[in-house]
Formats: structure tokens, C-alpha cells, sequence
């Protein structure tokens, strides 16, 4: 996880520009006649952009000699940012929602994917794209879950049983929407178990029997990378690493989520991704999360857009030659040009 952090911080954004000659002067906002500029770093304003899923699967068999389980899949995802840049301030709000479900037949349907995670920053700018900054990470599940290889089943979470509220204060390194780097190592973070069924001494690292809330303060590094690996894939990769300086700080917290969505069209786009996890207040190994899809998906942002012009353009804007009637309507004036004083008084010194 170390070098995956490492790697992270040292990606930088690059932005590709054409120069062209201009009414006499040098352009260098020349985009829109680049076919494959993508537009890069904050753009003064509101950024918004959104991404909402539906992906589905489904198998089912009849009279199958090989056997295999009738099934239905289904899982909702919703991603909208909202990033505020306003001179040296700055404010980035994120709403990932997420929830899946699974059914067999002859079985009851089990959740595949349920997620409510909020993140909310402001930062100030203090040069290189460094940023004073404050944070704020709510996160949670909406239903309950349970381990279904226990007989009865066993619950082991529910809707704010656990929910981690976090607040940050440190650096944060922010190029651009799509890559940042965050150094917190003041934060505070509570975790809330508001299921009494789960309000036992171990679970989630509280500390008695009945108790609701478990303190910790400690440091948070993080950081996103988003990026286009070819037309229509994108992977998105955050990572967290999150160390208690009240309680063995040297066992951290470790969380990364990968995100790889490959675009079918506007609306359809087959979409994995990955989530590692290690909390040793939950359970002492590393926990693993995998899901594929195939569904329906629609996107949209206000950034600035890159038209492509057509190969005419430039010459049309800057044409070389004059046109005829131009030329010709010199000529005529020529005869009343010659008994202007300044010409003939130029005539003179010429001679």
C-alpha cells in the first residue's frame, strides 16, 4: 500500500496547448482546433459532475443437464461532485451512494453493495497548488448485513451501526479535480453503533458492553487519481490511511477503492471495481470486495468542452489574399491619390 501512495503523489497533470499567429500576435488558445485536448486543472466557479449506474445480471436454467441456480442481480450506484474554486479558496463536496442485491431461488436476497459515503473540504491557497484545509468524511450502510455462513444467521452491521464521522485539518495538494493528495495529521474520528444488537464489548473496537461511540485521534494520508487510459475507459483510485495516536498508532487503517468503468456508448458501459480493506478494530485480516456489471449508465459534467474545428478553419479566419473588388477600388482611387500634398511632398524627397 506504501508504494501504491508513493505512486500516487508523484503523478502530476499534464496539459497540451497549440500556438497559432493571431492578428499579427501569438495564440495560445488554440483548443479548439486539437482534436484530443482534454481540458485540465480547476476551472473558476462550480465543477459538477455526476455519474448514476444501474447494472444488472441474471442467469437462468431449464431442464440444464450441468445443473446450475436460477438468479438476479442488481446493483445502483450515484457519484456527484460539487467543486466550488474561487480564487484562493476552494470547496469540494462528494455524495457516493451505493446498493446491490442478490437473489437465488430458493433463497432470501442478500446485499451485494451498500454504501452512503459523504466528503466535504475547503482549503486556502497557499501557493503551488497547496491548500490549508479542512475536511469532513461521513460514512455508513443503509440496511442491515448479516454472515450467512452461521446457522442462524448472524447480524454484523446495520444503518449507522458502524458509521465513521471524520474531521481533518492539514494540507491538501489539488492540481486539478481528477488528482489530489491529502496530509491530515490532526483528525479526529468517532465511530457511532447505534444497533443495540451490536453494542458489544470487541465490536468495532468499543471498549465496554452497551457503549455507543468509540474516540480516536490520530493521522490521515490520502489520495485520488483519475484517469483516462483510453477513449471511453476511465479508473478511478483512492486510497486512505488512517494511524490512532491514542491507540497503537503504529497499526493503521488502510481502505483503497478502484473504480474501472469502460463506456459502451452514451448510456451503456460496463463498469469494475475493487475495494481493499484493513481495520483492525473490525476483523484482523484483509477484507476484499469485487463486483462486474453490465448496465445501463449516464454521466455529466460542465467542464469546459474542446470542439474540434474543421481543417479550413485558421485559413478562413486569417485569409492571405484580399479580395478583388479590394484591389481594384485602389486602382481607381490611384488618380486621386497622386494630388494628395503628403504624397507629392514624399515624391521630392525621394528624388
Amino acid at each position: 500500500m506504501k508504494k501504491i501512495l508513493f505512486t500516487l503523489s508523484l503523478l502530476g497533470s499534464i496539459a497540451s496547448f497549440a500556438q497559432t499567429v493571431k492578428n499579427g500576435d501569438l495564440d495560445t488558445d488554440s483548443k479548439r482546433y486539437l482534436k484530443d485536448t482534454k481540458f485540465d486543472g480547476r476551472q473558476e466557479g462550480w465543477y459538477i459532475s455526476g455519474n448514476n449506474s444501474l447494472l444488472f445480471s441474471q442467469s437462468a436454467f431449464s431442464n440444464w443437464v450441468p445443473g446450475g441456480v436460477n438468479s438476479f442481480a442488481l446493483n445502483a450506484n450515484v457519484d456527484y461532485e460539487f467543486n466550488l474554486t474561487n480564487g484562493k479558496h476552494i470547496w469540494d463536496n462528494r455524495i457516493l451512494l451505493g446498493y446491490g442485491i442478490q437473489a437465488n431461488e430458493d433463497e432470501d436476497a442478500r446485499k451485494t453493495n451498500d454504501i452512503i459515503d459523504l466528503t466535504s473540504s475547503y482549503g486556502y491557497n497557499i501557493g503551488n497548488n497547496w491548500f490549508l484545509a479542512a475536511s469532513m468524511n461521513f460514512r455508513t450502510q443503509f440496511t442491515e448485513g448479516y454472515d450467512f455462513t452461521t446457522v442462524p444467521r448472524t447480524k454484523i452491521s446495520n444503518l449507522m451501526a458502524p458509521a465513521y464521522l471524520s474531521l481533518g485539518l492539514g494540507l491538501d495538494y489539488k492540481p486539478s479535480e481528477n488528482f489530489q493528495v491529502n496530509l491530515h495529521p490532526f483528525t479526529p474520528r468517532v465511530t457511532f453503533v447505534l444497533d443495540k444488537d451490536l453494542q458489544q464489548k470487541g465490536n468495532f473496537g468499543l471498549k465496554n458492553d452497551g457503549d455507543k461511540t468509540l474516540f480516536e485521534f490520530g493521522a490521515y494520508v490520502g489520495a485520488r487519481y483519475k484517469l483516462q487510459i483510453m477513449e471511453g475507459i476511465t479508473y478511478d483510485n483512492r486510497i486512505g490511511i488512517y494511524a490512532d495516536y491514542l491507540k497503537n498508532f503504529g497499526n493503521v487503517d488502510i481502505a483503497y477503492q478502484g473504480l474501472l468503468d469502460l463506456k459502451v456508448n452514451r448510456f451503456i458501459s460496463a463498469q469494475v471495481s475493487v475495494n481493499l480493506l484493513y481495520d483492525d478494530d473490525q476483523i484482523k485480516k484483509v477484507q476484499v470486495k469485487q463486483t462486474l456489471g453490465i448496465g445501463f449508465n449516464y454521466k455529466f459534467n460542465n467542464a469546459p468542452k474542446v470542439e474540434e474545428a474543421p481543417a479550413t478553419a485558421f485559413i478562413q479566419e486569417q485569409p492571405i489574399f484580399e479580395e478583388k473588388e479590394n484591389s481594384l477600388e485602389v486602382v481607381r482611387n490611384t488618380n486621386i491619390l497622386k494630388n494628395e500634398p503628403i504624397l507629392n511632398e514624399t515624391k521630392l524627397v525621394t528624388q
